[in-house]
């Protein structure tokens, strides 16, 4: 029995060995894959933060490229910007190269390639920013600017829309314009019929008289006086839920007293000093549609000489009671104190536009006189006209026939041929421009092309009678002018795309450095796109057509039966001075992605 069972602990040692190397064997290959599995990580997460340093590599030369250039667009930011490329600190094999481009949506998309041990780990990473381009803030933002007053008696509507969008469409307009005064104690007078779609704010006081409302709110340091003569507004579109019986849509807020004739209020009364009834017109009813608070707040006393009316109250409470007599402390609208220019919040001229256009005028430049005859001129080919155009580096007189150009002896002689001359404007160096001295269109044809073309003229530009400017698509006008301008072309036209160009000019702009009474004068049966820059000189606008852009002036006077337009895509435009945004890269997102694989060469063919 004994013999039988000699080498039974010997098999059951064997067995338990082999399970133990089994277990053993296996641990051993758990540990393996977790050591290889750490490697890779690991190399994963080097190669992805190469591809961050890639990124913060980048994006630091693309700010440098914008600091040294602000007047970069977007591709002119690529192009200065190149590509980075380097090593990581943890050892040569550690590599990152980034690039940029620009996306379909407009944006700047920077790549960035991240490898570790000569590519065994690859990681992309894409990271995303907006370009916002920088502008003078204050020169075209509102629709119209008054250094020192405004007068509005047109009967078209005043209202906003964004050119970057398409042409200007009544039925999409919005409610976004702003009229306002800029030095102390200004005002702003609102009569005639037409429909404010915005807002007014008075450095001074504030008249609105006028038979049509004003969507948005009255904001005035010194006094509102409200006495609107409708009783239903003569647009035939206003915005949606504005009742056809309201004088003013939003609130009514003065630094002095409200003075309130007639007309309903859909917003709130604030009055820091007295709030004033004259009468008690029915029609003086306040809706406080966003519920805010107290009906009305005065600081000083309520006057109504002739008793308040029962139905001036709030929840059978009537407002002279004590609860309202209580100071709102309106906030003053800002404004710059002759008294003291440098410490004000804000500039009536904040380029110091008569000095920058007497550094660009040129005293010996001639006078150009740009004739049309009023008959059609046959000389070889049916329907020639003379024109004078201007490219960005000449200006001359042409024939124009179809297909070619030749200038006739019997016409005489023609204006002066202009040749471009470098200057610098706001700070940017090596512009090219024509310099002139008075310039008429006298039943004259003006034309633009060939991109942006800048015109500095010594002395007046006049254009009148049948004359046309004919501004080419991807062109632009801009005048700096030292005389007058006076634009009475009663049967003429100017032709062009709304908007700016893709260089972020305006399409026709004035600019001007006169010091003195009525330096701008415009009158016109046709369509105008413009934004005129004149603080130092008086601006009227007559529009019997339709007005689009913007206005500054020392004073601005408008009227006629057309609208007014506030082009909100003139905020755009970088014209310098105080008020001036710099351009700026916003960061939008990043996103890893799958590194791209390399096509193999196809192999060489055997001979």
């Amino acid at each position: 029995m004994d013999n039988k069972q000699q080498g039974f602990t010997l098999i059951t040692v064997l067995i338990l060995t082999s399970m133990a190397s089994v277990v053993v064997l296996n641990s051993l290959r758990d540990n393996l894959v977790q050591e290889r599995l750490t490697g890779n990580f690991q190399k994963k997460i080097n190669s992805r933060l190469l591809a961050e340093k890639g990124v913060f590599a980048e994006a630091k030369l693309l700010q440098q490229a914008l600091n040294a250039d602000s007047s970069l667009d977007v591709d002119g930011l690529i192009a200065a910007t190149g590509t980075a490329t380097g090593a990581g600190l943890i050892g040569d094999d550690a590599t990152y190269n980034a690039s940029i481009t620009k996306n379909a949506a407009g944006e700047l998309e920077i790549a960035s390639l991240g490898e570790r041990y000569s590519g065994d780990a690859k990681s992309n990473l894409v990271a995303r920013f907006g370009f916002k381009p920088g502008k003078g803030s204050e020169l075209f933002s509102n629709a119209i600017v008054g250094c020192e007053g405004v007068s509005l008696s047109a009967s078209g509507r005043i209202d906003s829309y964004d050119s970057s969008l398409g042409d200007y469409d009544p039925d999409k307009a919005e409610a976004a314009a702003v009229i306002g005064t800029v030095y102390k104690d200004r005002d702003v007078t609102l009569s005639g019929a037409s429909t404010i779609w915005g807002s007014v704010h008075a450095t001074g006081s504030i008249i609105f008289s006028g038979s049509s409302p004003i969507v948005g709110s009255l904001k005035a340091n010194n006094s509102i006086e409200i006495d609107s003569n409708f009783t239903v507004s003569t647009d035939p579109l206003l915005p949606e839920g504005f009742p056809l019986d309201t004088a003013v849509g939003g609130d009514v807020l003065s630094g002095g007293d409200v003075i309130w004739k007639q007309g309903k209020i859909l917003g709130v009364v604030r009055a820091n000093n007295d709030l004033v009834f004259p009468n008690n017109s029915a029609s003086t009813v306040l809706v406080n549609k966003n519920n805010d608070g107290l009906d009305v707040m005065y600081g000083n006393t309520l006057k109504a000489p002739a008793g308040l009316a029962t139905h001036l109250e709030q929840d059978g409470i009537p407002y002279s009671d004590e609860k309202f007599n209580e100071s709102p402390n309106v906030e003053l609208v800002p404004f710059q104190d002759p008294d003291n220019f440098e410490a004000s919040k804000v500039q009536c001229d904040s380029i110091d536009i008569e000095n920058v256009v007497n550094d660009l005028i040129d005293s010996t430049a001639e006078d150009i006189v740009v004739k049309h005859s009023t008959t059609t001129l046959v000389v070889g080919q049916p329907d020639t006209r003379v024109i004078y155009e201007l490219t960005p580096e000449i200006a001359q007189s042409k024939i124009e026939n179809p297909g070619t150009y030749v200038w006739e002896s019997w016409l005489g002689e023609p204006p002066a041929t202009l040749n471009y001359q470098i200057a610098t404007i706001n700070e940017q160096s090596n512009q090219k421009v024509l310099k002139s001295g008075s310039f008429t269109l006298n039943n004259g044809i003006l034309k633009v092309t060939g991109g942006d073309v800048t015109l500095i003229v010594n002395g007046d530009f006049t254009m009148t009678g049948d004359s046309f400017i004919d501004i080419a698509v991807g062109s632009s006008l801009t005048l700096y002018i030292a005389g007058k301008v006076i634009m009475n072309a009663a049967e003429g036209a100017i032709s062009m795309k709304h908007g700016l160009t893709e260089t972020g000019k305006p399409v026709f702009s004035i600019y001007s450095g006169f010091v003195g009474a009525d330096g701008v004068d415009i009158s016109a049966d046709s369509d105008l796109y413009a934004a005129i820059y004149a603080p130092k000189t008086d601006v009227s606008v007559v529009a019997n057509g339709d007005f689009s852009g913007s206005i500054r002036g020392k004073t601005v006077t408008a009227s006629g039966r057309g609208g007014i337009h506030h082009d909100l895509n003139l905020s755009n435009v970088s014209n310098g001075g105080s008020g001036a945004a710099s351009a700026k890269l916003v960061f939008l997102g990043w996103a890893y992605k799958a590194p791209e694989k390399s096509t193999a060469e196809p192999a060489e063919p055997v001979i």
